[in-house]
């Protein structure tokens, strides 16, 4: 056991202060949940393209669901990214957090993907929906 006679605080728990803040604000605007994505990874990527994926009814969900899920998507985007320079994992408790994340990833020009606690998350997820996504450009540009 190690005692000492520091006051415990939560301070160093804030959000990054090296990180500008008036980018905080704007990403996080009309947010009913988290302040922010619970996870943001980037990959190797040279494109400016960013995938969200939302994680909702985590609060109807059993915890180990949603931890395993969060496991899966995060070693599918490290296993291969499908070209997505950026990830961001939002958990979103409520649908009017959903709504919130949505939005953001919106704003971002982000592809959102929206997933449930348990549902199988396939090694190629990111390469998969990246093709999906070429495919559709494609059928919009020669119909």
């Amino acid at each position: 056991m190690i005692l000492h006679d520091q006051q415990t605080t939560t301070l160093e728990l804030g959000p990054d202060p090296g990180f500008a803040s008036i980018v905080r604000t704007a990403r996080r605007a009309g947010r009913t949940g988290a302040r922010d994505a619970f996870m943001v990874m980037t990959s190797e990527a040279e494109t400016g393209k960013g995938i969200a994926v939302i994680l909702r009814d985590i609060s109807a969900s059993d915890a180990g669901a949603v931890a395993a899920t969060v496991e899966a998507v995060t070693g599918a985007y490290a296993a291969d990214c499908g070209g997505y320079g950026r990830l961001e994992l939002s958990l979103c408790a409520w649908q009017d957090d959903v709504g919130a994340a949505r939005e953001a990833a919106g704003l971002a020009r982000y592809r959102i993907l929206e997933i449930a606690p348990g549902q199988r998350i396939a090694n190629d997820f990111f390469a998969s929906h990246a093709s999906d996504e070429a495919v559709m450009a494609a059928r919009q540009l020669f119909p």
